[in-house]
């Protein structure tokens, strides 16, 4: 009995031995498939948010590209107005055959001229330099502190690259990091020098909050950094950790491009003059949130693995909640034009054609074009700070006066768009209800820009094109929009006209 006793206990004994086995092998299964589904789910996404954030850096640099190259050509267009007179430009101060009075003369009226041109933009030098090291105009102490044994029209015409339109862009000359300078020959003997402080560019690298921690940089050819988000950089070479990478085989430094490394997500956009835009995120601070969730659930992994599986992806769902809400609330900054406050042209467009696409072909649509007319003369006379606010009124002028069922797009400059669909009004009612509005608009417009119409003859022209045509795409909707502009401008302005109506004296 006792033998039988022992063999029972004994027999027990590994019985619950196989139990305990198997539960620990069961434990450790289910250990491991929750920690690796976590892996997965937390993985993709880290990925997703990675490549989302990477789409909006790059659009963001994007839309930095273009304002510095904007920037720029309006630095190369100013000088251009010294070639209005022979006596701006083929004057020779170096020539002995010109008498003492009319070097006087001349200059004095070269002189009173960059005053006039110079006065446009800040800038910090805007003055001619004869061969002879001899100057016209204003070329700052700063400037000619660095060639105190002269060489200021050798040094700057050696930075002349540009044969087909005898110009150039330098920085750092001498060691100075406090400007950059755009260079244009006059003649064989005579160059205009003219430059801004660097620091001036902050009014042109303005990125959005979210994207706080990204570190902006302007470079030139050299990899020597002109602007920076973080000032104590200026003048330096680009990081090294951000050069091996923007020179690695993977990364076309010649154009526009972008790369993710272990360490950063780099972006650059390449300017018309061969300068470059940086925009460089350290990797774990896009997925620094990513990171924390990770580590929280496979702790809870640990202590709770008979119900991870099921309380973990409840967890990390919930968690999740808050990334997706960041991640679409920078998307909705990309799309949104950061100046008038409605669709960009590439969202604009996207969005019409996706409508299109939902619509029935019996549909009617009404598609229209505005543009503010004499625009350029607000910038001219009240200043392109001006220029943006009058943008930013008229964004808020067309939410106002349209409702959500209005798709309203910037395409570019003061030209603005409308879509809307209509479904079940006959064509009569739609037409009418498009007279009343396009009134409604130029009325509006009146009150709203009253004093820029009295300073600078401010007013709005708009096409109206109203589709019945089955298979519209985009591209006919704005086509025939904007020749109904087109007559519209060529009628006077201040007025709207009817697509197919121009020849029948409709237009408004």
């Amino acid at each position: 009995m006792p033998d039988k006793n022992r063999k029972r206990e004994r027999s027990d004994e590994r019985f619950r031995l196989f139990q305990y086995e198997v539960l620990f092998v069961f434990a450790m299964l289910i250990i491991i498939v929750t920690a690796f589904l976590d892996y997965v789910i937390l993985d993709r996404t880290g990925r997703a948010m990675q490549e989302k954030v990477s789409d909006l850096i790059a659009a963001n640099s994007r839309q930095l590209e273009l304002n510095i190259n904007s920037y720029l050509e309006r630095m190369e267009t100013t000088p251009t107005l010294l070639f209005s007179d022979e006596v701006y430009y083929l004057y020779d101060e170096t020539d002995e055959k010109i008498e003492d009075y009319d070097k006087v003369k001349n200059e004095e009226t070269i002189k009173n001229r960059i005053v006039d041109i110079g006065l446009m933009d800040n800038y910090s030098d805007f003055g001619i330099v004869y061969a002879d090291d001899h100057k016209v105009g204003w070329v700052s102490h700063g400037t000619q502190d660095l060639f105190k044994d002269g060489g200021i029209y050798d040094t700057f015409s050696s930075y002349i690259t540009n044969t087909k339109k005898n110009d150039g862009w330098c920085f750092g000359v001498n060691g100075n990091s406090d400007r950059m300078y755009y260079i244009k020959r006059l003649n064989p003997n005579a160059i205009l020098i003219s430059s801004i402080y660097t620091r001036e560019l902050a009014s042109v690298f303005v990125y959005p909050e979210q994207l706080e921690e990204m570190t902006i940089r302007f470079v030139d050819e050299e990899n020597t950094i002109m602007f920076s988000s973080d000032n104590s950089e200026i003048g330096e070479k680009l990081p090294e950790d951000i050069l091996k990478n923007i020179e690695s085989e993977f990364f076309d430094a010649g154009n526009s491009s972008s790369i993710v490394t272990r360490d950063y997500l780099i972006n650059t956009n390449v300017c018309f003059n061969g300068w470059r835009v940086v925009c460089s995120v350290p990797t774990d601070i896009i997925l620094k949130e990513n990171q924390e969730l990770k580590s929280f659930t496979l702790r809870i992994s640990g202590a709770l693995a008979m119900l991870f599986v099921f309380v973990g992806l409840i967890i990390i769902t919930k968690l999740s909640k808050p990334m997706d809400g960041m991640v679409s609330s920078l998307q909705d900054k990309a799309e949104i034009d950061r100046l008038s406050g409605v669709m960009n042209k590439a969202t604009f467009q996207e969005t019409v054609e996706n409508e299109l696409k939902k619509n029935p072909a019996d549909d009617l649509i009404v598609f229209v074009m505005m543009d503010m007319d004499n625009f350029k003369q607000i910038n001219d006379r009240l200043g392109h700070s001006y220029g943006d606010q009058v943008i930013i009124r008229m964004g808020k002028l067309l939410r106002k006066l349209y409702n959500s069922q209005t798709i309203i797009g910037r395409l570019g400059g003061d030209e603005f768009a409308l879509y809307t669909g209509c479904k079940d009004v006959p064509m009569e009612d739609i037409k009418a209800a498009a007279i009343e509005r396009m009134e409604q608009v130029i009325l509006a417009f009146a009150e709203e820009f009253e004093y820029e119409r009295e300073q600078c003859e401010l007013s709005i022209s708009a096409g109206v094109y109203i589709r019945e045509v089955k298979d519209t795409n985009f591209k006919d909707l704005y086509e025939k929009a904007d020749s109904a502009l087109y007559i519209s401008k060529n009628n006077g302005k201040s007025c709207y006209t009817f697509y197919g109506e121009e020849a029948e004296g409709d237009e408004k």
